[in-house]
């Protein structure tokens, strides 16, 4: 363990693989974040979904660019996400699997790629709040609930110093 707290990458491979998720897979571990806003108020709503989606789409095609060759096929990261779209899965399980988004994705030795993940995320998560329809239809502002939830995603993969 760090002595910030955090998993190393290594420890963090190893918890994911307890939740049967390994190989590739493990670089999809920052969709987790953006599967917690849709559900921080409670529903999973078409619009937020589809705002998924598409981040879902670019995210592989960035991936594979990288890679240099298909790494993941996009149904794979659909099918990933869809079993945490199907019912709301637990907040404590979200929770502990996003705290594994750092060591994982945002712990590379370029700097400037590790902002570009982190801004990429949390810019997303505030669009698929902002997607949020209010009961009866019509835009609604960011609940209270998606905003402490986008906070508490913004604390675990804000830089921190180790040491």
């Amino acid at each position: 363990m760090t002595t910030a707290g955090r998993p190393t990458r290594a420890e963090a491979l190893d918890r994911l693989a307890r939740f049967g998720i390994r190989g590739a897979e493990a670089y999809l571990v920052d969709l987790i974040p953006l599967i917690e806003m849709i559900w921080a108020d409670g529903d999973a709503q078409p619009e937020e979904v589809e705002e998924l989606f598409g981040y879902v789409r670019r995210h592989v095609a960035r991936l594979n660019d990288l890679a240099g060759y298909t790494m993941l096929k996009e149904a794979d990261a659909l099918a990933f996400v869809q079993r945490f779209l199907r019912e709301r899965p637990d907040p404590a399980l979200l929770a502990e699997l996003r705290e594994l988004v750092a060591p994982l994705r945002l712990s590379s030795s370029n700097e400037a790629d590790n902002e570009a993940v982190r801004s990429c995320l949390l810019s997303s998560c505030l669009h698929i709040a902002a997607r949020s329809r209010a009961p009866g239809g019509g835009r609604q502002r960011i609940t209270d609930l998606e905003r402490t939830t986008f906070f508490e995603i913004l604390d675990s993969v804000e830089s921190r110093e180790d040491g």
